[in-house]
């Protein structure tokens, strides 16, 4: 999602600005712990349309689906929160800061793994 939702790219105007609010203005700003979880609007009109996605493709199934989804996107989110907040509370967690900061300041292309670095790997977007 973060790579495909968040970094978006469009020469539609008003889907620049879009994609902008939800995630850009984070990346113009990343020491701002404001900017680090989407705003609550967009989050709740995503998470609208997530679930209806969901309810269309696995029917009533969605109800027990999406809170778990959320759980989900709440872990990578205060995961997200941590990285941008703290140091890494263990040495084995140093490698996802790592890589986030990288993402950050080095090139927005590559890193958008945050909670693991798994499918950096598969896609090829790992920084060296």
């Amino acid at each position: 999602m973060h790579r495909f939702v968040f970094h978006f790219v469009s020469d539609h105007p008003s889907l620049r600005k879009i994609i902008y609010l939800l995630h850009g203005n984070h990346h113009e700003y990343p020491r701002d712990k404001q900017r680090l979880f989407m705003p609550p609007v967009p989050s709740l009109i995503l998470a609208s349309l997530i679930f209806g996605v969901q309810y269309l493709l696995i029917g009533y199934a969605a109800f027990p689906f999406f809170p778990g989804f959320l759980l989900g996107y709440l872990v990578y989110g205060s995961l997200h929160y941590a990285i941008h907040a703290w140091n890494p509370p263990f040495r084995f967690m140093k490698p996802l800061w790592r890589n986030h900061h990288l993402h950050h300041y080095k090139s927005e292309e590559k890193g958008f793994g945050v909670s693991s670095s798994l499918w950096d790997r598969v896609f090829g977007t790992l920084f060296d």
